[in-house]
């Protein structure tokens, strides 16, 4: 009882630490939000789940944010008939902007990871390839959520509850080079293990392999809240390896079967945020900093939707800690 408390007490105090999301974006409904900067139009970008990926731009991290379309307003070549498509990740590669995006419906693994490119990130731009890779109903995987890094090559990371989060190496942004599900990232055990995103800062060694575990709130949910630290929320292990073995700060395995999860927590509820996640890691250059965009539901208005999060993250003592401004 004594070490329960003192856990407790423990989160409370970190929870009071944590500063809140920049201003201006507080009234920007997403759900796995992805950004970057387009230096020609001085734009920031962020892509959200929702309709053909819905796109907000703003020449400030402060906002104000606008709605200005969608990556795929007809729907994805994969298939028309599915208008709701999920998880952007966004990076430039050689000169392109290159947008990972899922199709899926909710508890299936009857899912697919597809990929378009932009020169500049603007609705009306985007040339949609079709598939990188799928999965079905009783694979140990499921082709959601992709995170693309370009380290000894193009890898992509994916996956979501299952076995959890795989990585493979790509030839090209589209054409996979290695057999599927790849190399075990983190998860285990249809842990509710989702999101990973494979971040490098410029200032360190380690790569940090981020992603969301916990129960994520959605619009009109009738489902209750879980105990305290059972909500949505972001972990992290690191590795001198792009495609690890990622370990927590106390040295276990992000692939470890355990309960809690492992993990080293980066982003919990704190205030009037409640269960955040769905985050995407991104260098601004324009402040020279790294930071953290993420979804989050506001603790009084439980239910109701999700909205965009922006922090600066620190990784000054060998961690990613978040920092106000």
């Amino acid at each position: 009882m004594k070490l329960h408390l003192i856990s407790l007490l423990s989160l409370n105090t970190l929870a009071l630490s944590v500063p809140n999301p920049l201003s201006g974006s507080d009234n920007v409904v997403v759900r796995d939000p992805a950004i970057a900067f387009n230096p020609g139009s001085n734009k920031y970008f962020v892509f959200s789940t929702g309709g053909g990926i819905n796109i907000f731009t703003s020449s400030s991290l402060n906002g104000p944010w606008t709605s200005s379309g969608s990556v795929l307003p007809n729907g994805s070549k994969i298939n028309t008939s599915n208008p709701n498509i999920w998880a952007p990740d966004v990076h430039s590669v050689n000169g392109q902007y290159t947008l990972y995006y899922s199709l899926s419906t909710l508890g299936s693994q009857n899912s697919t990871i597809g990929v378009a490119t932009s020169p500049s990130m603007e609705q009306g731009t985007w040339d949609d390839l079709g598939p990188v890779i799928g999965s079905k109903d009783g694979d140990s995987y499921n082709a959601i959520d992709a995170n693309l890094i370009d380290a000894e090559g193009l890898k992509l990371s994916f996956g979501s509850y299952n076995d959890g989060i795989f990585q493979i190496t790509l030839s090209d942004i589209h054409t996979p080079a290695a057999n599927l599900p790849g190399t075990h990232l983190a998860g285990a055990n249809k842990e509710p293990t989702e999101g990973g995103f494979t971040y490098k800062p410029q200032s360190s060694q380690y790569y940090f392999q981020f992603f969301s575990n916990g129960f994520t709130p959605l619009v009109n949910t009738t489902t209750p809240r879980p105990a305290p630290g059972g909500e949505y929320k972001v972990l992290v292990g690191r590795s001198e390896n792009v495609s690890g073995p990622f370990l927590d700060k106390t040295g276990n395995d992000l692939t470890k079967d355990a309960s809690p999860p492992t993990g080293t927590l980066v982003l919990g509820s704190h205030d009037n945020i409640y269960a955040p996640g769905g985050q995407s890691i991104f260098f601004d250059a324009n402040s020279g900093r790294d930071l953290i965009v993420y979804h989050y539901v506001r603790n009084d208005s439980y239910g109701g939707p999700s909205y965009l999060g922006i922090n600066f993250l620190d990784f000054t003592s060998g961690w990613p800690v978040v920092v106000g401004e």
